[in-house]
């Protein structure tokens, strides 16, 4: 029964060989080995029970220690096998694994399965889940085991049960957007640099990963000197992306191998600015990446698990509870917001994209370069992110222009929904026949979005449902034809003239949305000022 062994050769020139253990096989691991640990990718002599494996991200342990007695009463006698032979095999599997699993991978779901099997194999009530049988399996079959005794072994052990893994759901949008006006707010108001350098990195991921869909882990590979700016009013910003692509088998990943830099034409602006103030306070920090990472991280870099605490922090000292928040907590139907983590962020940046000049090239980058994941959040989340958007603009409407806001009402800016739709032009008013401000506002065949139309409340209530809709649809089929599943079903459609159809429908359901939050904020007035009764 033969097995695949990956030899990596310095110049990433991939070799694939059939091989089992054998002496010479033995022999060859040793020199992979060598390579390995020259090239900064283990640490570790050979024969130590303990390797460092380092990915260019992350380290991670490889324990081959083996319990004697464990081991000499269960496998030891099955096999027939010394134990420091056994520890050769298992370190030559771990070889054979490389650039095939991380080395996280292969330390938690390899080694560490197959010797729970070695020291507790016979034995009453030895199970192994589906996972662990494969491993052992896959080991068996590298040491040369018999197919028959590979049979024998697995009608003695028992499956172990697994619970079902129920498909994970996004948070609300509206956390989302909460703690980017928040992180915006604390950052316009000039923090300390204590404080600038603590939550930079959540001020980089809501105003960088909610427009580019970035993976949080990304993010995180950012280059420490990201950012330049010529003088003109133009910044070049460089971000990594991942080059793996969807249903590929390798799980392995290396900075220089696995990921590409990519430099997007960004305005020089105040987030352009602070990126650059960041990296020049943390400059006597010698890293790759741009985040500053606590000595206590053996990676040398801002973890995700960090970076994912570091978000429940703010939450918990600036979001929860907060009483700024109310009405974005009402307007989204939620009791309280609850913290989220990086990686669900990326639905945020597809609804984006399409009110962005430079979308359609970056759908065609993700297309081109980027496994994207069409089976939740990216486009059923578009009509949430464009409700929660108004919302959040309308709570800063109120933050910052709450004494102009009456006299705005009058004007029929944003005129919210009634029983009966009616038109605050006073021209039209005087002459119903005087459409200079159906001409001056763009809606003169379409009085939907105007600041002088109030729609009745079954007129607004149909647009919104017609146009969500239509954008859903719509940014569905964007991520279709990015997967490339519209051209097998031969739609005689392009890019361009997809990306402006569901341009329009956003942009127009975003209208209706903003409509509809002025009416949301009335009811939540009349909600708090209503007079209660009982208690």
């Amino acid at each position: 029964m033969s097995n695949i062994l990956r030899k990596i050769e310095t110049d990433e020139v991939v070799i694939y060989k059939n091989h089992t253990y054998s002496t010479s096989t033995l022999e060859k691991c040793r020199r992979l080995h060598e390579e390995l640990v020259r090239e900064g990718k283990i640490t570790g002599a050979f024969d130590s029970d303990l390797w460092m494996g380092y990915s260019g991200v992350r380290y991670s342990g490889m324990n081959f220690a083996i319990d004697p007695d464990a081991y000499h009463k269960h496998c030891g006698r099955e096999f027939g096998i010394s134990i420091s032979t056994m520890k050769n095999m298992l370190r030559c599997y771990a070889i054979y694994c490389n650039g095939v699993y991380i080395y996280q991978t292969i330390s938690r779901d390899r080694l560490n399965v197959i010797k729970s099997f070695l020291e507790g194999f016979p034995g009453k009530g030895f199970r192994l889940k589906a996972s662990g049988i494969s491993a052992v399996k896959d080991f068996l079959a590298f040491i040369n085991t018999p197919d028959k005794q590979i049979q024998d072994i697995f009608s003695r052990i028992a499956m172990e049960k697994e619970t079902s893994v129920r498909q994970r759901t996004l948070a609300p949008v509206m956390n989302y957007l909460v703690i980017e006006n928040e992180i915006n707010a604390l950052f316009q108001s000039d923090p300390d640099e204590a404080y600038f350098r603590k939550w930079f990195p959540i001020y980089f991921w809501v105003n960088i990963t909610f427009i580019l869909p970035l993976r949080a882990t990304e993010m995180l590979v950012t280059p420490k000197d990201c950012i330049y700016h010529t003088g003109d009013g133009k910044a070049f910003l460089t971000v990594r992306r991942t080059k793996l692509k969807k249903g590929k088998r390798t799980v392995y990943y290396d900075i220089d191998s696995d990921y590409r830099k990519f430099t997007y034409e960004i305005p020089y602006n105040a987030v352009a600015a602070t990126i650059e103030k960041y990296i020049a306070v943390t400059s006597g920090q010698d890293r790759r990446f741009l985040f500053e990472y606590s000595d206590l991280m053996i990676n040398g870099m801002l973890s995700l698990q960090a970076f994912n605490h570091l978000l429940a922090e703010f939450m918990e000292e600036r979001i929860i509870g907060n009483p700024r928040y109310e009405f974005a907590k009402y307007a989204a139907g939620i009791p309280e917001f609850e913290k989220v983590t990086a990686g669900d962020s990326r639905p945020i940046a597809m609804a984006n994209l399409y009110f962005q000049n430079a979308g359609e090239d970056i759908c065609r980058q993700l297309a081109d370069h980027v496994h994207i994941d069409t089976s939740s959040g990216y486009y059923t989340n578009i009509s949430e992110t464009i409700w929660a958007s108004s919302v959040i603009r309308f709570q800063k409407k109120m933050e910052y222009e709450h004494r102009y806001a009456q006299e705005m009402h009058g004007k029929g800016e944003l005129a919210a929904a009634g029983p009966h739709s009616q038109c605050l032009s006073e021209k039209r008013l005087s002459d119903p026949e005087d459409l200079d401000d159906c001409i001056e506002q763009g809606h003169l065949a379409d009085c939907m979005g105007c600041r002088f139309y109030r729609p009745s409340d079954r007129e607004l209530a149909d647009f919104m449902e017609t146009q969500k809709k239509r954008a859903d649809d719509g940014a569905k089929r964007v991520i279709e034809f990015m997967n490339s599943t519209l051209k097998a079903k031969k739609q005689d459609i392009s890019m361009e003239e997809l990306f402006l159809s569901v341009q329009t429908d956003a942009s127009r359901y975003r209208m209706g949305c903003d409509i509809s939050a002025k009416e949301k904020y009335d009811k939540w007035q009349e909600h708090r000022n209503s007079p209660k009764t009982c208690f």
